[in-house]
């Protein structure tokens, strides 16, 4: 199994404030590419990956992220290390944010 496939929890601070989160990846089998959502703890919401490109220990990927009523289309990019760490930072139009993570255990 790819080591990015699995439940990271992850802490994101953003202009809104901190967003507690637990992504749940899939790499694919040539592990060019990934899948999975992200699960907003405070606010009980998903967010589904989209376009999710991986490369080596390089992530990027997209997301629309509702904050009240309105979505924000947000672009991700990030690292992770084979011990199960993981940090990046987060774009939507002016808005921007990063975030750190660690794997779960299986």
């Amino acid at each position: 199994m790819h080591m990015l496939t699995g439940k990271w929890k992850i802490v994101a601070t953003t202009a809104l404030g901190a967003m507690d989160l637990v992504a749940d990846f899939k790499a694919s089998e040539d592990a060019t590419t990934f899948t999975g959502s992200v699960f907003d703890e405070k606010n009980n919401k998903t967010y589904e990956v989209m376009n999710g490109v991986l490369n080596d220990h390089h992530i990027s990927y997209d997301m629309v992220i509702k904050f009240g009523l309105i979505p924000f289309n947000f672009h991700l990019e990030g690292e992770y290390t084979d011990d199960g760490k993981c940090r990046g930072e987060g774009k939507a139009m002016k808005m921007e944010g990063t975030y750190e993570g660690y794997k779960l255990a299986e």
